[in-house]
């Protein structure tokens, strides 16, 4: 009875995956977690923070191979410098510091379906659009008692409105309706913005981060 069992269980798994994916138009709402952080030859002691991403797609099939997927999204991202602890004495001085950037994305992400199978790979530019900025400085005086303070500065004027970059990813479609992907933001733009510096002499930092997601399609 249980081979029995086993064997109808792996025929359904079998059957799902030979499953042709839909080659009709659909529209979905996708959510991610990532991990983000800075890029650029004048970022050092950069670490990483975690973010998230919600938004909308429409994905429409060109041919059984190839789709073309614009999104809108929602998504935090920023970074982080490693966290610094000094000891002078008895005492001593733990620093931490972190940026969040939040951006309405606009990804149109190029796809392509090995034989038309469920799996895809993908690529496509990207353009964000600022719209908060901040940075939060904690510090703690750890002696006999710890004193911890924490100052939170908006920095909006100093984040170029527009970032551009690129995406590289992978993705599978469990079903018509669900799917799951990894994807990798490369960003390509400074994102400093110094009205009295040329692009050329503004800082080297760029915006960088890997995310996991799923989405539902309707």
């Amino acid at each position: 009875m249980k081979k029995l069992f086993f064997a109808a269980a792996m025929l359904g798994v079998v059957s799902l995956s030979a499953q042709e994916k839909t080659t009709t138009p659909q529209v979905g709402i996708k959510s991610s977690i990532n991990m983000a952080s800075f890029n650029g030859k004048d970022v050092s002691n950069n670490d990483y923070k975690v973010g998230f991403s919600a938004g909308i797609y429409g994905h429409f099939p060109i041919t059984e191979q190839f789709a073309v997927q614009p999104e809108v999204n929602f998504t935090r991202i920023g970074g982080k410098l490693k966290d610094e602890a000094t000891t002078v004495g008895n005492t001593t001085i733990k620093t931490k510091n972190k940026t969040t950037l939040d951006y309405i994305q606009v990804p149109v992400m190029f796809k392509y379906y090995p034989a038309g199978s469920r799996f895809n790979i993908e690529a496509g530019p990207q353009i964000g659009y600022n719209i908060y900025a901040s940075n939060t400085a904690r510090e703690s005086i750890i002696n006999n008692t710890v004193i911890t303070s924490e100052r939170k500065t908006d920095i909006k004027d100093n984040v170029k409105d527009f970032d551009f970059g690129a995406n590289f990813g992978i993705g599978y479609n469990v079903t018509d309706n669900i799917n799951v992907g990894a994807r990798y933001y490369m960003g390509l733009t400074k994102i400093s913005e110094n009205g009295s510096e040329s692009n050329d002499t503004k800082p080297d930092v760029k915006n960088h981060s890997f995310s996991i997601g799923v989405g539902y399609s309707f």
